[in-house]
C-alpha cells in the first residue's frame, strides 16, 4: 500500500549539504543535530556527494549504528521530499520533478540529471519498482491518507493538457483533490498547511487574526472546509508565518517577492510513528516564539512523543522539516 505519514516508518532519507556546489553547506550544523535526534529504530540513508564527506560523516556518528551512507557523485540537492517520489513498499512512484517557478524554470538540464541521480539512491537501497509516473510534481504537492490526495492547482500549471487526475488515479488509486493556491504562494505546495494525522483527521495551518494575514487565514478557512466537504476531522498546528521575503532573482514578480521564508510554519513537521520532530523558530530579535511551546503542548496532547529542532536557517530557503525528508 502506498505509504502516508501517518503510516508505520522504518528508513528516512536526508542528503547532507557538506561539499554542495551551493548555499545549502551552511546548513551542516543544522543537518548535524538533526540527526542527532532521529530515533535509532529508524534507519538513517544520509545521501552525500563524496567518499571525503561520508568518511567524515561516519566518524561523526559511529555511535548511531542507525545511520547508513550513500555516495551519489555530484549530487546537491536538500529538498528530498520534492524529488524522491512516494514509497509504497515493492512499488516507488517516481514522479518528474521539474520545478517551475522562480528561476528555476531555467535549470531544465539540472533537474533533468537528478532525477537520473534520486533513481540511483532509490535503487541503491531498495528493490522496489519504480514505476515512472507522467507528471510533473513536487512532492511537497502530494499530501495524502491512502485513499485521497491533496494538490494546489499548480500541478495543472505544471502539466498543461494533462488529465492530472485520471492519471494519478491509474497509477496510485488515490483520489485527487485539487484546491486553489494561496495569493502569495509561488511554490504552492500542500504541506506547507496540513498534514495527516491519520486516515480520517487532518491537522491543517490555523493563523492568527492579524491584518497581514488576511489571505492566509481565508485560505486556510478554505482548506478546512474542503476537507470537511470530504468527510475528514480538522484538527489545528498553530502556524504563524513570518512576512520575511527571500531574495531572488525573479524578473516576473506578481506578489511583492518570489519566495518566502518557513519560519513560523510549524505544520512542516518530520513524523516518524508516534514521534513528531517538530521545528522551531525565533523571533527577529532572536527570542524564541510562544508558537513553540504551543504547538509541542497540543501534539503532546493528542499522544505524540514532541522532539523539536531550531529550523530558523533552514526555513531560510523556503522550507521545513517535511521538505528535506523523504520516507519509506
Amino acid at each position: 500500500m502506498i505509504r502516508a505519514d501517518f503510516s508505520k516508518s522504518t528508513n528516512l532519507f536526508l542528503a547532507y549539504p557538506k561539499g554542495f556546489s551551493n548555499e545549502y553547506e551552511i546548513l551542516v550544523e543544522f543537518y548535524d543535530r538533526l540527526i542527532e535526534l532521529i530515533p535509532r529504530d529508524i534507519k538513517l540513508f544520509v545521501i552525500t556527494n563524496t567518499r571525503k564527506t561520508e568518511r567524515e560523516l561516519k566518524a561523526r556518528f559511529k555511535h548511531k549504528p542507525n545511520v547508513d551512507t550513500l555516495v551519489i557523485n555530484y549530487f546537491d540537492e536538500i529538498w528530498l521530499r520534492d524529488c524522491m517520489g512516494v514509497f509504497a513498499g515493492d512499488k516507488i512512484y517516481k514522479f518528474n520533478y521539474s520545478p517551475n517557478y522562480c528561476t528555476l524554470s531555467k535549470e531544465t538540464n539540472y533537474y533533468r540529471y537528478l532525477n537520473k541521480l534520486t533513481k540511483q539512491a532509490l535503487t541503491e537501497a531498495f528493490t522496489s519498482q519504480i514505476i515512472e509516473v507522467p507528471l510533473n510534481i513536487d512532492g511537497g504537492n502530494f499530501v495524502h491518507n491512502t485513499e485521497m490526495v491533496f494538490m494546489t492547482e499548480k500541478v495543472y500549471e505544471d502539466n498543461p493538457g494533462k488529465d492530472v487526475e485520471s492519471i494519478i488515479k491509474q497509477y496510485t488509486g488515490l483520489d485527487a483533490i485539487v484546491v486553489g493556491r494561496n495569493y502569495y504562494d509561488v511554490i504552492g505546495h500542500t504541506d506547507g498547511y496540513m498534514a495527516f494525522k491519520d486516515k480520517d483527521t487532518v491537522f491543517i495551518s490555523e493563523y492568527p487574526q492579524l491584518s497581514h494575514l488576511k489571505r492566509d487565514v481565508d485560505y486556510v478557512n478554505m482548506l478546512k472546509s474542503v476537507a470537511v466537504n470530504n468527510g475528514l476531522k480538522v484538527l489545528p498546528i498553530f502556524d504563524n508565518p513570518a512576512d520575511e521575503p527571500i531574495q531572488c532573482a525573479c524578473k516576473n514578480k506578481k506578489t511583492r517577492s518570489c519566495l518566502f521564508s518557513a519560519r513560523g510554519v510549524y505544520v512542516n513537521y518530520i513524523r516518524f510513528n508516534e514521534c513528531i520532530i517538530m521545528p522551531e523558530y525565533s523571533e527577529p530579535n532572536n527570542s524564541p516564539t510562544d508558537y513553540n511551546w504551543m504547538n509541542k503542548q497540543w501534539l503532546e496532547s493528542q499522544g505524540f512523543d514532541v522532539l523539536t529542532i531550531n529550523c530558523d536557517a533552514l526555513a531560510k530557503f523556503g522550507g521545513s522539516l517535511h521538505c528535506i525528508s523523504f520516507q519509506a
